[in-house]
């Protein structure tokens, strides 16, 4: 007989409509366009009202359930009103380790998809003589070492962000990557992105305005949790991803 475990596993997935394995267009031309969508890299989330999908190279790695909002009971005469109703007694509420260690992992699910979005590889191409004589070279660095802390509450990331230096060439490498050159007018150099470059032996890839909002998106919450913790008498040092 099958663990009851296993069937409800079965039945909760195939109330989803997609599966594991599914492609992108498949999902698409099941469920139509999602809510909303992020893409970093390889990795595409798809945001729909009952479920996330999440894709990998264009196709679906994990489906999750979105729990549907608790419908309030009707209220009757004489009961008090819903906000007390639905107070946690003491017992209930989070301790104060909870709320630390909830605030802590909000800020760190930030600090991760940060590192995601910026950390996205530039394009290649292989160096020929025919491009040789185009390329643009950057020594034995791309970047020097170091990087300033982002003001998480109020930096905009569009504003910092710098192309123009390497525009100028149709393709640029360094020492670092032997026989493999970058389109200069796909990557970039952002001071305020530079604290979570995680291989700086590589150029990185130029984010577009949509990425570069997400990422302001995510710099708030980290600055948010960051105050929570310090009004919770928590100190949390953030060290550069790279040095």
């Amino acid at each position: 007989m099958r663990p009851a475990s296993l069937v409800l596993f079965f039945v909760a997935t195939a109330t989803l409509g997609s599966s594991v394995g599914d492609t992108y267009e498949k999902v698409m031309a099941e469920r139509g366009p999602p809510k909303s969508q992020i893409q970093a890299g390889t990795v595409r989330v798809l945001a729909y009202s009952d479920v996330t999908i999440k894709l990998r190279d264009d196709i679906v790695v994990s489906i999750k359930a979105v729990a549907p909002a608790p419908v309030p009971p009707p209220a009757q005469a004489g009961s008090p009103p819903a906000a007390l109703r639905q107070q946690p007694s003491a017992a209930q509420q989070p301790s104060a380790t909870q709320q630390v260690a909830a605030v802590k992992r909000e800020m760190m699910d930030a600090v991760e998809q940060v590192k995601t979005i910026v950390n996205q590889p530039a394009p290649t191409i292989p160096i020929t003589p025919e491009i040789s004589r185009t390329i643009g070279r950057w020594g034995d660095i791309w970047f020097h070492p170091g990087a300033t802390l982002p003001d998480f509450n109020n930096v905009d990331v569009r504003k910092t962000q710098e192309t123009a230096m390497y525009e100028k060439y149709e393709y640029i490498t360094s020492k670092l990557n032997p026989g493999v050159a970058f389109p200069g007018g796909e990557v970039e150099f952002n001071s305020m992105t530079k604290f979570f470059y995680v291989d700086r032996s590589l150029p990185k890839k130029k984010l577009t305005e949509e990425e570069m909002i997400e990422i302001n998106r995510l710099y708030r919450i980290i600055g948010t949790c960051w105050a929570k913790l310090g009004s919770m008498g928590v100190q949390v040092q953030i060290e550069p991803t790279a040095q």
